[in-house]
Parts: structure tokens; sequence; C-alpha cells
């Protein structure tokens, strides 16, 4: 299955947001891949709903990051905001 590091709380906790199912995988910091950063992909691998093997999906990280920035360039290219600024 595919996640993202969604965030790490309290230092310990990896928040890992799995993309199929929607839910969310909390492991160690000490179990993510050397590496690893928040918005980055993984393959994950599960036994018995128990995390056995996470590995940094590095493709996948650089496409989602990249069409991540087209939709902001895109955004941003759009003129014409019916609200104005104060």
């Amino acid at each position: 299955m595919k996640g993202m590091l969604d965030r790490i709380e309290d230092d310990s906790k990896a928040v890992i947001l799995v993309e199929e199912s929607g839910r969310e995988i909390i492991v160690p910091v000490s179990q993510l891949p050397e590496g690893s950063r928040v918005h980055s992909w993984f393959t994950i691998t599960m036994e018995e709903e128990e995390v056995v093997l996470i590995e940094v999906d590095e493709p996948l990280t650089q496409a989602k990051a990249a069409h991540a920035q087209n939709l902001m360039q895109r955004l941003k290219r759009k003129s014409g905001s019916r609200f104005k600024r104060r």
C-alpha cells in the first residue's frame, strides 16, 4: 500500500496517511527509513494490521511534489479575483 508522512508528533510518532483507505497509521519515528521527511511517500508492507516494512518511494514523492507545485503555479496565474483587498 502507499502512504504519505503527514506529520511527526511529540518527536517520536510518525503519522502516515494511507492513500487507498484514507486511514492513519502511527509508527515510531525510529521505524521510518533514512531520509524520510514530511510529505515523503512510502510503500508500506503490513501483516495482520502490523507494519513490517516501510520503504521510501522517491519517484512517487517527486511526482506528487511536482503535481502540487504545478497546481500552485496555476492558481497564482489566475487573475481577476472577485474579492477586493482591504
